[in-house]
């Protein structure tokens, strides 16, 4: 069972205790019809029942202890293994590359973290319960055996026949579930489409009914599959609920007149097929989730080993690295995106280029022209596909590209606002005041708790709390990208004229990708991306002009 394994993997409970408690409840459960039949017989003659009522009292403590432990176990066990799995690929989340985050996509990742460890939180009660009935139908059918033995073999080779036919529908109905949770997938993509592209939707009714066409389209599909799964589970469903009178009438009327059988003994057959025939729907009803909490760890298992794949194999440098910044230099620098065979790839590079401590550096170029790009590589988010970066006259390698992220605070187009600040110790309150004061949000937004009071806002006074937390880091190296795009025209000013000037002041190098041609003049320098490749500008009395025009050096 996976599930079992799941748990023997994951969780420091020991499933053995659960197992053996559920064990015990089972048993005992199956003592209390056995007992019954025995009493019950005691009364027919007249004798004292009081033995059979302390061993009925025994067995009842002894099921509902069992029941309970097992149960209570049962929970602590699977809750403790979805929380070991969720720190655990947590931990790789942040190990993994971006590359990996980008083609797998954020809704896919979150969608798969949590249904999969939701499902499997909700299969472990059933689950546990068939696990003690299933004890109790072995039970039962070895009293069956003590009581008839022709009843017992004729019910051995019916429930032999009916396991059969169940696991086979069960293995269609898992493939079905599988197709299912594709499904399932698919709608959640075009329901993140829906939302987060909302404001695109409402200025176009022809793209609204098409991405509404899309999700009833899929929606359709997984109805489909759902209805049909649906029918072969009732059906099994069904059949666990007629199985029992099916057979009852073969060992009380048809056996009995081949095969001599006392009136004791049939009813003692008659009671003890009626006992089972709860515990045969409890098994029926969790075959369904069951399956359903395979696939989930089948789903986990194999978002794992993706996971794994996409962490660098190179260990990291155990010894404490940090880079003495005062240039970085781009020798040959390329990336390529990586796709299907035959697939047109866009590649950036080769770049040679040095970024100097204390420079603005200001990038421009059309959209779709690299800078994204270039930023990423810069910034070693990406691994380059070849060419070298050194600090100075160290070079960066795999040991120690985290090392080289350290340089970096950024605060890119898609950027994201933490609800804390995080990663930053003793953090004094008014150094965040001061840089609240600096972006004009003083009267909209108050530092507590480790967190801006509000983070409802408009995206470029969400963009100012960001570069706040990025400022706050104290790291060497700021990269804006297109910062200034959702400023009012008051505020862009002041950022191009003043703010990037204090921060330039405070010996902090910033690299900003901009449009605003206006104020190049604050620049350093400034570099020109197009198709993967840059150049680089200068300005004389008429402005600014191409340097060196296609040429892929920049220096």
């Amino acid at each position: 069972m996976r599930l079992l394994t799941f748990i023997a993997k994951e969780s420091r409970e020991s499933y053995h205790r659960i197992i053996l408690m559920a064990t015990v409840s089972g048993l005992a459960n199956g003592l209390l019809l056995a007992i019954v039949n025995h009493a019950a017989a005691k009364v027919a003659k007249g004798e004292d029942l009081t033995q059979f009522f302390l061993l009925y009292m025994i067995a009842f403590v002894l099921f509902l202890y069992g029941q309970w432990f097992s149960f209570a176990q049962a929970v602590v066990a699977i809750e403790d293994a979805i929380y070991n799995i969720r720190i655990r690929l947590t931990n790789k989340i942040r190990r993994v590359e971006l590359p990996f985050i980008e083609s797998i996509g954020s809704h896919s990742l979150y969608s798969r973290l949590t249904q999969n460890n939701a499902i499997m939180s909700q299969a472990i009660p059933q689950i546990t319960s068939a696990v003690q009935v299933g004890i109790l139908l072995v039970f039962s059918l070895l009293y069956l055996g003590y009581i008839s033995p022709v009843s017992f073999v004729i019910s051995i080779l019916a429930v032999t026949g009916s396991i059969a036919l169940f696991l086979s529908e069960s293995r269609a109905i898992k493939d079905e579930l599988q197709v299912v949770a594709s499904k399932e997938a698919g709608y959640f993509a075009l329901i993140t489409h829906l939302i987060e592209g909302f404001k695109e939707i409402r200025l176009s009714q022809a793209k609204n009914d098409a991405i509404l066409q899309h999700i009833t389209n899929a929606s359709q599909d997984t109805k489909n599959i759902r209805i049909e799964v649906g029918r072969q589970e009732v059906k099994m469903w069904g059949f666990g609920r007629i199985f029992i009178y099916a057979l009852m009438p073969v060992l009380i009327f048809i056996i009995p007149s081949f095969h001599y059988e006392n009136a004791a003994d049939i009813f003692k057959i008659s009671a003890t097929l009626l006992f089972m025939a709860g515990p045969i729907n409890i098994l029926v009803n969790a075959l369904p989730m069951f399956n359903r909490a395979n696939i989930a760890i089948n789903d986990l298992t194999f978002l794992e080993e993706e996971m794994d794949a996409a962490i660098p194999h190179e260990p990291a440098d155990t010894r404490p690295v940090s880079f003495n910044f005062h240039k970085i230099t781009l020798e040959g620098l390329c990336f390529t995106y990586p796709g299907k065979s035959n697939e047109a790839l866009f590649s950036a590079g080769p770049f040679q280029e040095t970024v100097h401590e204390g420079e603005l550096l200001f990038i421009i170029g059309g959209n779709g022209s690299g800078k994204s790009t270039f930023l990423k590589l810069l910034t070693g988010l990406y691994y380059p596909t070849q060419g070298t970066i050194q600090v100075g006259t160290d070079r960066v390698d795999p040991a120690n590209y985290q090392a080289y992220r350290e340089l970096f605070t950024t605060v890119f187009t898609d950027f994201h606002l933490f609800d804390k600040i995080y990663g930053i110790k003793n953090l004094a309150k008014a150094d965040v005041d001061y840089w609240l004061e600096k972006m004009h949000m003083q009267h909209k937004v108050k530092y507590q708790d480790g967190g801006f009071t509000s983070t409802s806002l408009s995206t470029g006074q969400r963009k100012r709390l960001a570069l706040i937390a990025a400022i706050l880091e104290e790291k060497p190296i700021l990269i804006l990208d297109e910062f200034a795009a959702d400023q009012d025209p008051g505020f862009r000013k002041y950022f191009y004229e003043t703010l990037l000037i204090e921060l330039k002041t405070m010996g902090m190098t910033v690299i900003a990708v901009t449009h605003d041609d206006h104020y190049f003049h604050v620049a350093d320098r400034v570099l020109k991306m197009d198709e993967g490749r840059m150049a680089a500008y200068e300005r004389d009395d008429a402005g600014l002009k191409n340097k060196h025009e296609g040429s892929d050096n920049g220096n």
